[in-house]
């Protein structure tokens, strides 16, 4: 009876594995190195979990130009030196996949210059598959300054205005099916800002990496 008994349980944790939302399998991971006149190393590891939510991380350096940055801290910027090798560290908190490509974005958490942490950063890759007649991997990536609203809209001439702080959707009443607006939306960049289709990537060179996306 016991056997029997336990046979039903593991048949039914069985049948709630299958129920899991493929979407929760999505990935993307791999590592990028690129010489040349401008390296840079790039390793990234990011999924979807069982609860919906989004983890992984992104470690990224590369040479970039950055006009008048203090490159050694010592506060004396010099204008001329305008290129600086920065290494950057992003938790991963969005991933979108379609295919054999996905797009992954997050906030840097930790920089070797300082006026990076805090903005966020989107990474794109495409799987070309393996095998020496495969196409390449491709990638691209970006970084973006917070646009987040540090200031608040109110009636002038009121010194307490009610509507200070109320949200709203906005629809066509003429349609029973329109989702609406919402009238706060997010000020960031995430991997679900642009289309996956949109990215102008860049062919990964023999040898320099590998790229692995699981839709």
């Amino acid at each position: 009876m016991e056997t029997a008994a336990r046979l039903v349980r593991s048949a039914f944790a069985f049948s709630m594995l299958l129920l899991v939302p493929s979407a929760f399998a999505q990935s993307a991971s791999g590592a990028i190195h690129v010489n040349g006149d401008s390296p840079r190393d790039i390793e990234f590891n990011a999924r979807i979990n069982p609860n919906g939510s989004t983890s992984g991380d992104v470690k990224l350096s590369a040479s970039l130009s950055i006009p008048d940055q203090d490159v050694d801290g010592d506060g004396t910027g010099d204008p001329s030196v305008t290129m600086t090798t920065v290494s950057l560290r992003i938790n991963v908190d969005c991933l979108r996949v379609q295919g054999n490509r996905a797009a992954m974005s997050g906030e840097v958490k930790e920089s070797s210059v300082s006026a990076y942490v805090g903005r966020r950063m989107v990474l794109s890759v495409e799987d070309g598959g393996e095998g020496a007649k495969a196409p390449s991997d491709r990638y691209t990536w970006g970084q973006y300054r917070s646009t987040a609203a540090n200031w608040v809209a109110s009636d002038g001439e009121l010194l307490v205005d009610p509507g200070v702080g109320l949200t709203w959707i906005a629809t066509d009443a003429e349609r029973t099916d329109d989702a609406g607006i919402p009238s706060s939306q997010q000020a960031g960049v995430d991997c679900r800002s642009f289309p996956l289709s949109s990215y102008s990537l860049e062919d990964l060179p023999l040898g320099s990496g590998n790229v692995q996306v699981k839709p």
